[in-house]
């Protein structure tokens, strides 16, 4: 099978993933749903949660998911090795660039504060895009406030992951019983 597609949608989602795993959601998207539609809408859901749940940085997670279903093991690791190569080598040439040029503290700092608007409209696109997927269940909708309020809660706060559970023991339990009211 020919493989030579499956680095660059990966590679350009990497490139733009300044922010980390949250923010990479809306350029995921764009690429494998919008740009080269491998997934749909509803894949895509199903795997960033999987990513989400599975140890590591989402981003490379799809990456491996979405090379293994294009192209078995081969492909998981072609798409795995084009997002996590990719910021590597520019990380590299940037190093040489900054040791070869003298640049100030001031332009590094000023040119680290410039990517803020942009890590801000990725992470806002990928929570929307997050959020708009709760609002064909009910329960998601009142369960979204209750954990804005967990994870906001001093206690809460310092162990994120006591919200994330009570929030969806809430979901299975509301499904359980929603299951037996409709019998």
């Amino acid at each position: 099978m020919n493989f030579s597609f499956l680095p660059w949608p990966f590679a350009r989602i990497s490139l733009g993933s300044f922010a980390g795993g949250l923010s990479s959601i809306a350029l995921i998207y764009h690429e494998i749903v919008l740009n080269y539609q491998w997934l749909t809408s509803g894949e895509f859901e199903q795997m960033i949660s999987l990513a989400q749940m599975s140890p590591g940085p989402i981003a490379v997670n799809a990456a491996t998911y979405v090379g293994k279903k294009l192209g078995g093991f081969p492909g998981a690791v072609i798409a795995t090795v084009a997002i996590v190569a990719t910021p590597l080598i520019l990380l590299l040439i940037l190093l040489l660039i900054i040791k070869i040029l003298p640049i100030g503290q001031t332009t590094k700092q000023n040119a680290k504060l410039s990517l803020r608007p942009g890590v801000a409209a990725l992470l806002t696109t990928s929570t929307l895009r997050l959020f708009s997927s709760t609002l064909n269940r009910p329960i998601y909708l009142l369960l979204a406030p209750l954990a804005f309020f967990l994870l906001l809660n001093t206690r809460i706060n310092k162990r994120p992951s006591l919200g994330i559970i009570t929030c969806g023991l809430l979901a299975a339990l509301t499904a359980f019983f929603a299951n037996i009211i409709c019998r």
